[in-house]
């Protein structure tokens, strides 16, 4: 099941938190890699997460339907965390999503699942795929490109992931890299959960990116920024709007 359509990623404050929920994103993704321009403590993560729980109550979002966590979601975005630290980050804000990101091994899936349970714990868990961008494609590297993804896809299906994310691979990056992915045969994509269209994608091609590729959600950082980590509020407001226009017309 899709746990969200819409999801501003690399949000830092507060004001921009509390904008990305009144604009209609259902996720907002909270970046706890250290290394990225996005990263959040756990100070400022804190008062981001009370600002979405929040809108959430106002809203009439705050409360579950079984394990299911209504309103606007909180994704953690984690880059090669020790699995102890990233559960204790979960666990400390209430987090809705686990969203790996950089080159962990299917085999963390298995740990973070049991350790989740042991702790009476319930979040949806994304795998970022990194593909090769627009720029760089070929007609014959695009098909060879679908089939390696598919693969990779069935390996983190397999040991339980509940979201694909499709990002643009660039070397020494982990998202947030303002590429596009290369969309040409997406549709030939094999996987048995959801995929979130992710890399490059801005209020002037979100409305393509999601004809084009068929898919029923996406997720934005560097395309509605003025600066890294710092949303404008009219691309916000554009990205969610159009977004939401193309996935209504896909009905």
């Amino acid at each position: 099941m899709l746990p969200f359509q819409i999801k501003i990623c690399g949000v830092t404050n507060v004001e921009d938190t509390v904008w990305a929920c009144k604009c209609g994103a259902d996720a907002v993704g909270l970046n706890f890699y250290p290394g990225s321009k996005r990263f959040v403590n756990s100070e400022q993560a804190s008062a981001m997460v009370s600002a979405i729980d929040g809108h959430n109550q106002e809203h009439g979002g705050g409360a579950k339907i079984g394990a299911k966590a209504l309103g606007v979601k909180k994704v953690g975005v984690f880059v090669e965390m020790p699995v102890a630290d990233l559960l204790d980050t979960v666990n400390r804000h209430g987090l809705d999503g686990i969203q790996l990101h950089g080159d962990e091994e299917p085999a963390i899936v298995d740990e973070i699942r049991s350790k989740l349970s042991e702790n009476g714990q319930h979040c949806f868990l994304i795998r970022a795929i990194r593909s090769i961008p627009k720029e760089l494609a070929s007609s014959s590297n695009s098909k060879h490109q679908i089939a390696r993804l598919s693969a990779e896809i069935a390996s983190w299906v397999k040991v339980g992931v509940d979201v694909i994310l499709l990002d643009a691979a660039m070397p020494g990056e982990y998202g947030g890299t303002g590429k596009l992915v290369d969309i040409t045969n997406i549709s030939d994509l094999n996987s048995k959960v959801p995929v979130v269209l992710a890399g490059g994608l801005t209020p002037s091609n979100v409305e393509g990116a999601i004809q084009g590729s068929g898919l029923s959600a996406v997720d934005v950082a560097s395309g509605v920024e003025s600066a890294p980590g710092l949303k404008d509020r009219k691309k916000v407001r554009e990205f969610v709007q159009l977004a939401m226009k193309s996935f209504q017309e896909m009905k």
